[in-house]
């Protein structure tokens, strides 16, 4: 078993065959690891017990949670079973685990709400570089309020010293579960891939790079809103807690220059979204083989574009997404998240627009309104909570092919996640456009 302390040097073979281990088939994962563990009986033992939970959680976050028995490694999980009171929250079950913190839905009896805490490993409780990055995960998440987002409620600490976070408990499953059950239409795809695309860009205006996006941190919850989760080794401007050299992040998803051990920038998100793109699309990730030289060759040294295997049915405009998010020179990626936002919002429009005709668009010779910028600004300005940064070029895009306030209305709709969004912004539009004293006139 784990002990409650070890060495750092133990925690980061452990970690690293672990990570290795999630890209193997089942049916060749106890041949890698008899390779990898080369005799080491507890190490052996340990990965196999956090696999098992890995496989147990990842089949969904917030309904199915882990059950608990003496074989887990203690080392990995705070000493916590349904009942326990902490502070104001009463441990329901244990609903998550992994290389930084292990997670219980818990009931806050204040706010009458299920939460969901996060805690930092117990055997990394005396490691001071271990807290920081802790602290610095709650407050980077902390200074992001965006839907597509994972809120922090609160930070805290118990009596005995375990620090943990408190987050929201969502309904659903990851995207890791769902992929699991196959890929997905290529319309859902994109969808998925524009809400984390907004969640991401938000990030980055604050200078917050996630870099391990993957399909175990997005959350899909039962109102089809995603959710990033684990700001847990994001990199906070002028904080550069991971160390020169050091490589975090899951193999599958890292970047080439990630995996180099090189400083990185959001470009690594712009890499790791395609890479999530391309799974969703083929249920498949990029990287095959066992050993670490197999698994990371492919990434850095391969020339064939993964694109060539996707299914007939993926349009080619989509190609160009995944062919631009997943150069191996950064430089030739994307610049930015929301330039490749922008390329999926357009895609997406254009696919539905061949798909569902909207009546209300622009035809050839028909006149539209000539829209008064300050009443789009108000719409920008209506809608920047919901879709980030993107929003101004998408509003003033659609303007030039409204006809109408209800033309409008309806195309904006369309990138709303949710009803009830739809219905706020709706209602809003509506009431500013009733009181504007100048509404807009043909053109």
């Amino acid at each position: 078993m784990i002990q409650l302390l070890m060495d750092n040097t133990y925690w980061h073979k452990l970690q690293s065959i672990f990570d290795e281990a999630l890209l193997v088939g089942s049916d060749q994962r106890n041949a890698f690891l008899a390779e990898a563990c080369a005799g080491d009986s507890e190490l052996h033992e340990d990965i196999i017990n956090l696999l098992e939970a890995h496989t147990n959680v990842s089949k969904n976050w917030g309904l199915s949670p882990v059950s608990t028995s003496t074989s887990q490694p203690i080392g990995l999980m705070a000493p916590y079973q349904e009942g326990d009171e902490i502070g104001h929250h009463k441990i329901i079950a244990q609903i998550g685990i992994g290389g930084m913190g292990v997670i219980y839905q818990a009931f806050d009896s204040h706010l009458e709400r299920n939460v969901a805490l996060k805690f930092l490993p117990a055997f990394l409780h005396s490691d001071e570089l271990s807290r920081l990055r802790f602290m610095s995960e709650a407050r980077s998440a902390s200074r992001l309020d965006h839907p597509n987002i994972c809120v922090i409620h609160d930070i805290d600490e118990t009596p005995e010293g375990h620090m943990y976070i408190t987050m929201p408990h969502y309904l659903g499953e990851t995207l890791a579960a769902r992929l699991k059950r196959g890929p997905l239409q290529y319309e859902d795809a994109l969808a998925i891939t524009i809400q984390i695309a907004n969640g991401l860009a938000s990030a980055h205006a604050h200078d917050i790079i996630h870099r391990d996006i993957k399909p175990a941190n997005i959350m899909l919850t039962e109102h089809n809103v995603v959710k990033i989760l684990d700001f847990g080794i994001a990199k906070v401007t002028n904080i550069h807690l991971t160390g020169a050299g050091v490589s975090l992040g899951t193999l599958a998803y890292m970047a080439p220059e990630q995996m180099r051990g090189e400083e990185v920038d959001a470009r690594a998100d712009v890499w790791a979204l395609g890479i999530t793109l391309y799974e969703m699309l083929t249920g498949k990730t990029t990287l095959k083989g066992n050993g670490m030289n197999q698994e990371t060759n492919p990434v850095l040294n391969k020339d064939t574009a993964p694109v060539k295997s996707l299914p007939d049915q993926v349009p080619e405009l989509m190609h160009r997404i995944l062919i631009t998010a997943m150069q191996r020179n950064r430089d030739d990626r994307y610049p930015n998240i929301s330039a490749m936002l922008e390329d999926c919002m357009q895609i997406q429009e254009t696919l539905t627009t061949e798909k569902n005709p909207n009546p209300h668009r622009r035809h050839i010779n028909k006149k539209v309104y000539e829209w008064d910028p300050r009443f789009l600004d108000t719409v920008v300005n209506i809608l920047m909570p919901e879709l980030g940064p993107i929003t101004s070029k998408l509003v003033y895009r659609q303007a030039q092919q409204a006809e109408n306030i209800e033309a409008l209305c309806s195309a904006l709709c369309e990138h709303l996640p949710n009803e009830e969004t739809r219905q706020k912004f709706s209602e809003k539009l509506k009431l500013k456009a009733a009181m504007d004293p100048t509404p807009p006139a043909p053109a």
